[in-house]
């Protein structure tokens, strides 16, 4: 029978934490996992349904007690919470997993726990050094600070922490995403079930193109026939490469579909072409001279940069990168087919120093990530038959901001109407002030049309 999981995160709308959340909804699901995903806007809630990678439905409805979301979770056989965030919670979101007797898996992205302003920073935005619980009490006196979890107004540092360690000691497993944060944490909650995971970073720096640098004035003599030629190949062959020269191309014209495949920026001042280089995402730089140089400024260029270097086996360049495993060499007086063979499968990542190698690219299987915990057995098949209300229907007397935008988003010309007379007259005003009566007049108006 399939697992079924259900990712909880609240109030939290940019950085990192959404990305986390929405990336491991979706790579869980591709290991045949059903995901929950809960995202919470104050009252509203968001539940995406993901299968095989993709969020395949997604329900709104209001909850002020719960019931409903355990009800659903319920209905789905949720076996494990796994919270994101639990930024101004609805209080009863810290008791869900007790609800469903399941366990309960937490990633902390930032210090929320710790201290209600998020990021260990005084009111300047700069790190308050942690200086102890009487400067904490200090800056919340200062600062103030309402928690919408507790329903008051915070003015003691030690029972926010223990409200959320009490918390935390429910937790079978909590991750953090650094060494640093890890040590800190742990100054305030020393618990065993803390360990540190680094975020898995999918989304690659790299283009699904191979991206070759060349640099310096290259004539004939410094590869501009044999550039040439291979960019004709590449062309015919509809390869997946483009190169970019930081220089100049001499001796040769080429043509409309040779140009396609590269990118000639013209002369360099050396004390910029570092940060030129930097700015372009090379995977390695390409010498293609055909004569053999005595030494060669240029190919220092790349090594600073510590960019792997691909050359033919003629000369200083190609001694130089031998003898230091700066890359590879071909033959010099290879044929375009065959350069450009190379120039597709030449292994440049293993030349990287690893020191600068990003190596957590995957979650890894969900058995082992979740390994230990100990997941409800579940016998029964998850139903669907259970609905609620549109919030269109039930909509509060007054909506708070975020509720408001969530909402706005599908709604339909009439749906607007109604969602004009509950939003927080406050909040209006000062968008009307900021944006005027046409902006709201426009948002109606272009729904009208479609």
């Amino acid at each position: 029978m399939k697992t079924v999981i259900a990712i909880i995160m609240t109030n939290v709308h940019g950085g990192g934490t959404p990305r986390h959340a929405y990336e491991m909804a979706a790579e869980w699901s591709r290991h045949g996992v059903q995901v929950l995903f809960v995202y919470a806007n104050d009252r509203l809630i968001k539940v995406f349904f993901y299968e095989d990678g993709n969020a395949y439905e997604t329900i709104r409805f209001f909850d002020y007690d719960g019931k409903r979301l355990v009800q659903l979770l319920k209905e789905y056989h949720v076996e494990l919470i796994h919270v994101e965030h639990l930024l101004d919670a609805e209080s009863y979101m810290l008791s869900i997993h007790k609800e469903l007797q399941v366990p309960l898996v937490v990633t902390l992205h930032d210090y929320y726990f710790v201290c209600p302003f998020i990021q260990l920073t005084n009111e300047n935005d700069i790190y308050c050094e942690e200086k102890g619980d009487k400067s904490c009490n200090e800056c919340l006196a200062r600062r103030g600070f309402y928690s919408a979890t507790l329903e008051k107004q915070v003015k003691d540092i030690k029972k926010w922490r223990e409200h959320w360690l009490s918390f935390l000691q429910e937790a079978s497993l909590i991750i953090v995403p650094s060494k640093d944060m890890e040590q800190r944490i742990k100054k305030y909650f020393p618990l065993s079930s803390i360990q540190m995971r680094e975020n898995p970073e999918l989304i690659s720096a790299e283009s699904s193109d191979i991206h070759v640098g060349l640099i310096g004035g290259l004539s004939k003599a410094k590869g501009a026939e044999v550039i040439k030629e291979v960019l004709s190949m590449a062309s015919q062959k509809k390869s997946p490469i483009h190169f970019t020269l930081f220089g100049t191309l001499s001796d040769v014209q080429l043509t409309t579909d040779e140009k396609r495949y590269i990118t000639i920026l013209g002369p360099y001042k050396e004390q910029e072409v570092y940060s030129m280089i930097s700015s372009h995402q090379i995977n390695y730089f390409w010498f293609p001279g055909v004569c053999p140089e005595t030494y060669s400024y240029t190919l220092s260029i790349p090594i600073r940069l510590r960019i792997p270097c691909l050359s033919s086996d003629i000369g200083a360049i190609a001694s130089r990168i031998q003898s230091h495993r700066w890359g590879e060499t071909y033959p010099w007086n290879a044929q375009a087919d065959k350069i450009l063979d190379k120039l597709l499968d030449f292994n440049y990542r293993k030349f990287y120093n690893p020191d600068f190698v990003i190596e957590n690219t995957s979650f890894g299987s969900f058995e082992t990530f979740y390994e230990g915990i100990p997941f409800k057995e579940v016998n029964e098949v998850s139903q669907t038959s259970l609905s609620f209300p549109s919030p269109y229907t039930e909509l509060p007397e007054i909506l708070y901001r975020e509720e408001f935008n969530e909402l706005w988003k599908g709604a339909g010309l009439a749906e607007k109407r109604k969602l004009l007379g509950h939003v927080d007259k406050n909040w209006l005003k000062t968008v009307w002030r900021k944006k005027g009566a046409a902006y709201f007049l426009r948002k109606i108006r272009d729904k009208a049309l479609k």
